[in-house]
C-alpha cells in the first residue's frame, strides 16, 4: 500500500488545519442552514397569526399561489410547491380554485394554511445540528441571522432556490467524495494501528497530537504478550460523540443526500454520492487485487431484509482470545422468518485477521463493531 500523505495534500497533523477547513467550510454551511429553518419558522408566525392579513403581502401570494393554474394544479417550476415541498407550508390549490369559482374569497371563508414537516426540514435540521456540534467541539461560535436577511427572502421568495442551492454545493463539498479531510476521517473509524500509520507515515510521531485533535481512542487492544505486536494490532477508532465520530455521521447523511426529493424539485441534478464513493472504492480495491477470503463473514447492516416482510439481516461475530479468533456465532431469520443461531470453532489467526479485512475497513468498505471481545465485520449501508 502506498502513502496517503501526499495525496491527502493537507497537514492532517496540525490542529490550525482541522481548525481552518471547519472555519472554511462549517460556518457558511450553517449559515445557510440556519436561514432556511429561520425563514420557515417566521412564514409559520405570519400565516398563523392573521391569515387574512398575510395576503395582502405580494411575497404571501407568491409563496402560496405562485405557479398553480386554473385547475388547481402546480406547474411544473412552480414556487408554491417548492415551498410546499421545501418548507412544508401551503394551500390546498384545488380548494382555492373551488373557492372562487363559486365567487367566494377563500381567505374569507375557511380555507387554512397547512404546515407540514418535511424530509428536507428534517435533513437540514439534522445536519445544522451535526455541525453546531463540530463547531462548539473547538469553540467557534455560528453567527447569528438577522431579520432583514429573512426579510430579504421573504420581498423576493424566489431567492430561496439560490439558498437551496448553495446549501446542496456546501454538503456536496464536505463528503468524503470530495473533501480529504473527510476522508481522512473515514480511514480512522477502526483500524489496526498499524495499518494507518503504514498509510499516514507522519502518524508515527504524532499519533497521540492527532489523536486528541480528533478524539481518537483505542477501541480493542488485543490480549498479546509482545509488546511490539500489542500495539501495532490495537485497532484505533473514533470516540462515541467525539469530533471524528461526528464527521463520520455527518458523512453518512450527506451520502443520503439522494433521498432528499425537494433538491431535484428546485432543478438540481442529484449525484448519487453513496454509489459514486462506493464504486471507487471497490475500483480502489480492484486496482491493489484485494479480495475478501473465503472465510471471513461479514455482517449485514441492521435493518437489512432480504426477503421483504420475512428474512433479515445476517449477524456473524467472532470472539477473540490472544492471537486467535477461536469461534464465531452466527445469528439471522431464513426467509420464511425462522430465527437461526449457531457457534462455531473457526481458529483463525487475529493477526491475520486483521491483514486480510484492513484495506476494506481503511477505505469504509466494512466497519467494524466491538463489544469486549467480540467483533462483527459489517457492510456499510
Amino acid at each position: 500500500m502506498e502513502s496517503y500523505d501526499e495525496v491527502v495534500g493537507f497537514d492532517y497533523t496540525d490542529e490550525n488545519e482541522w481548525k481552518n477547513w471547519i472555519r472554511e467550510k462549517f460556518l457558511p454551511l450553517h449559515k445557510q442552514l440556519s436561514i432556511i429553518l429561520k425563514l420557515r419558522e417566521s412564514l409559520e408566525n405570519i400565516l398563523k397569526t392573521n391569515l387574512k392579513e398575510a395576503f395582502s403581502q405580494r411575497y404571501i401570494q407568491e409563496i402560496l399561489l405562485g405557479g398553480i393554474t386554473k385547475e388547481g394544479e402546480y406547474t411544473s417550476n412552480s414556487l408554491a410547491k417548492l415551498y410546499k415541498d421545501a418548507l412544508g407550508i401551503y394551500i390546498n390549490p384545488k380548494e382555492w380554485v373551488a373557492y372562487c369559482r363559486t365567487g367566494l374569497n377563500p381567505v374569507e371563508n375557511g380555507i387554512e394554511c397547512k404546515f407540514e414537516d418535511t424530509s428536507f426540514l428534517a435533513f437540514i435540521t439534522e445536519i445544522k445540528e451535526l455541525v453546531e456540534e463540530v463547531l462548539s467541539g473547538i469553540e467557534i461560535e455560528p453567527q447569528d441571522i438577522e431579520d432583514k436577511e429573512i426579510e430579504e427572502i421573504m420581498n423576493s421568495p424566489e431567492k430561496i432556490l439560490e439558498i437551496i442551492k448553495e446549501i446542496y454545493r456546501s454538503v456536496i463539498s464536505i463528503s468524503a467524495n470530495y473533501d480529504y479531510h473527510m476522508f481522512f476521517v473515514l480511514n480512522t473509524r477502526c483500524i489496526p494501528r498499524f495499518f494507518i500509520e503504514k498509510a499516514y507515515p507522519k502518524l508515527k510521531e504524532n499519533f497521540e497530537k492527532v489523536a486528541e485533535v480528533l478524539e481518537l481512542e483505542e477501541k480493542f487492544v488485543p490480549n498479546i504478550s509482545d509488546e511490539k505486536v500489542r500495539k501495532e494490532y490495537t485497532l484505533i477508532g473514533h470516540k462515541k460523540d467525539g469530533l471524528a465520530d461526528i464527521f463520520y455521521v455527518l458523512n453518512r447523511k450527506v451520502l443520503k443526500i439522494t433521498e432528499i426529493r425537494t433538491f431535484e424539485i428546485a432543478g438540481i441534478h442529484l449525484q448519487d454520492l453513496k454509489t459514486e464513493y462506493y464504486e471507487k472504492v471497490k475500483h480502489t480495491l480492484e486496482k491493489i487485487e484485494w479480495k475478501r477470503p473465503d472465510y471471513i463473514q461479514i455482517s449485514d447492516p441492521p435493518g437489512t431484509q432480504h426477503v421483504s416482510g420475512y428474512s433479515g439481516p445476517w449477524y456473524y461475530t467472532y470472539f477473540v482470545e490472544g492471537m486467535m479468533v477461536n469461534r464465531f456465532r452466527e445469528v439471522g431469520w431464513s426467509a420464511r422468518g425462522y430465527y437461526y443461531h449457531d457457534t462455531r470453532e473457526c481458529n483463525i489467526s487475529f493477526i491475520q485477521l486483521m491483514n486480510d479485512i484492513s484495506p476494506a475497513l481503511f477505505l469504509g468498505f466494512y466497519h467494524l463493531a466491538i463489544e469486549g471481545n467480540e467483533m462483527q465485520i459489517i457492510k456499510s449501508d
